[in-house]
């Protein structure tokens, strides 16, 4: 009879370190692809006016497009979101390029055609943006400085990546966060409905900081913007609960610089662009900085 005892508890503590670890390590393991997963476009060859271009940053190739403008106009580099590529800003660089601007179009890290497998939200993608600017100065395509674009986790590129360069002339982002960890738990809450306080939340960010070789707490695009001296617009979505005005005002309020803040009335999450009033507000805050 103890022996069977002994037997049952023994299967009990087994499962109990069984199902225990599923949820201890399964969950937030599984959680955390979330953080550094994406989703790939398929890609397609560049047209005229654009070139195919790569970029190197690190050990990573980075695919872009170039369209040259002209020398006296400072170039300018556009960065998708998450999930998304290149392609779907091809008629953003057409109107920029069409104002006189070098455009650069680039895939961020496991986006697009890019290499690379895991997203950093910000994290590593500021040296993204970085390469891309030395990738254009090597070609002497930057001697005027640089517009720096950028949407949602692009924008969050941008704006870090402004930060640690001093050639940066202009900023305009769309739906910038505030910080890694303060949009994780927004969106934990938003989606799931779990709270901040969660045990979830912090297993999953630090299992994706250790996957993906970053520190969250330094993708904080509130203390970034701090650093920038670029002229700085803000782009508010209307309608978007994943970035919301008030987090975006986050972001504006600790700019030090001229700064404008554009409410986009109704748009989606990285939908301004839809909105009437979006290119007159953006041409006109580049007039504005004489560029």
């Amino acid at each position: 009879m103890r022996s069977l005892f002994s037997t049952r508890r023994r299967r009990l503590a087994a499962r109990i370190a069984l199902y225990g670890g599923a949820i201890l390590v399964g969950l937030p393991l599984a959680a955390s692809q979330i953080l550094v997963g994406t989703t790939r476009w398929t890609t397609h060859p560049a047209r005229p006016p654009w070139e195919e271009m790569s970029v190197s940053c690190g050990n990573l190739r980075l695919r872009a497009w170039l369209a040259r403008g002209e020398p006296q106009r400072a170039a300018a580099v556009v960065v998708h979101g998450l999930g998304d590529s290149l392609e779907a800003y091809a008629d953003t660089g057409v109107v920029l390029r069409r104002r006189g601007h070098t455009v650069l179009l680039l895939d961020l890290r496991a986006h697009g055609g890019s290499e690379g497998r895991l997203t950093t939200l910000g994290g590593h993608e500021r040296e993204d943006v970085r390469a891309a600017l030395g990738a254009l100065r090597e070609r002497g395509l930057g001697d005027e400085g640089f517009v720096l674009f950028g949407v949602s986790m692009g924008a969050v590129a941008v704006i870090r990546a402004a930060a640690e360069e001093t050639d940066v002339r202009a900023v305009i982002a769309e739906a910038p966060f505030d910080s890694y960890r303060g949009t994780v738990v927004h969106h934990a809450w938003l989606f799931f409905g779990l709270p901040e306080w969660f045990p979830l939340i912090p297993a999953t960010i630090q299992l994706a900081e250790w996957r993906a070789g970053f520190d969250a707490d330094e993708v904080d695009t509130v203390d970034a913007v701090r650093r920038v001296r670029a002229p700085l617009l803000l782009i508010v979505d209307g309608d978007d609960p994943r970035v919301p005005e008030s987090v975006v005002r986050r972001v504006f309020d600790a700019h030090p610089g001229p700064r404008q803040l554009w409410v986009a009335d109704g748009a989606p999450h990285s939908g301004a662009s839809l909105v009437p009033g979006y290119w007159e507000t953006v041409l006109a805050f580049l007039d504005e900085q004489g560029l």
